[in-house]
């Protein structure tokens, strides 16, 4: 009934690798868990930067569009035909709608030349929303 001394000899000496393989398990998914995480905060700071991107772009393509119809007066509006004009200082738009709230673009419009009666414009809009700028230049003539 009582096991002998060469088996009670045996079960003390037996060395099992299960703590040794459980701590390394551990530690290893440990590593894999910081670097999933600083993986998923890297992506969520490129997301953000993205969208601010794209909302100072938008913001400095439609100053450009402010100033693109003050040059060129929308026709179903006849009470502006007569009103055509490049302003020589900057215009400041800061904008409301949902989107480009917090934006601002400041919008430049100079004319580069006249040649043969047709006026060549430049119209510089530059935009800046959650600290990013963007830049929009638009060349036309009229």
């Amino acid at each position: 009934m009582f096991p002998s001394r060469s088996q009670l000899n045996i079960k003390y000496s037996q060395r099992g690798i299960g703590i040794p393989a459980a701590l390394f398990v551990i530690t290893l998914l440990a590593i894999l868990a910081v670097a999933v995480n600083s993986l998923v905060e890297q992506n969520a700071e490129t997301y953000q930067e993205e969208v601010s991107l794209s909302r100072a772009f938008y913001a400095a393509e439609s100053g450009a569009g402010f100033a693109l119809n003050s040059i060129f007066p929308p026709e179903e509006f006849p009470q502006y035909s007569g009103t055509a004009e490049c302003a020589a200082g900057p215009r400041e738009y800061a904008f409301t709608v949902e989107g480009l709230n917090e934006c601002t673009a400041s919008v430049t419009c100079t004319v580069d030349a006249t040649v043969s009666g047709v006026d060549y414009f430049t119209v510089k809009s530059v935009a800046t929303c959650d600290g990013v700028t963007r830049t929009v230049q638009v060349r036309t003539s009229r």
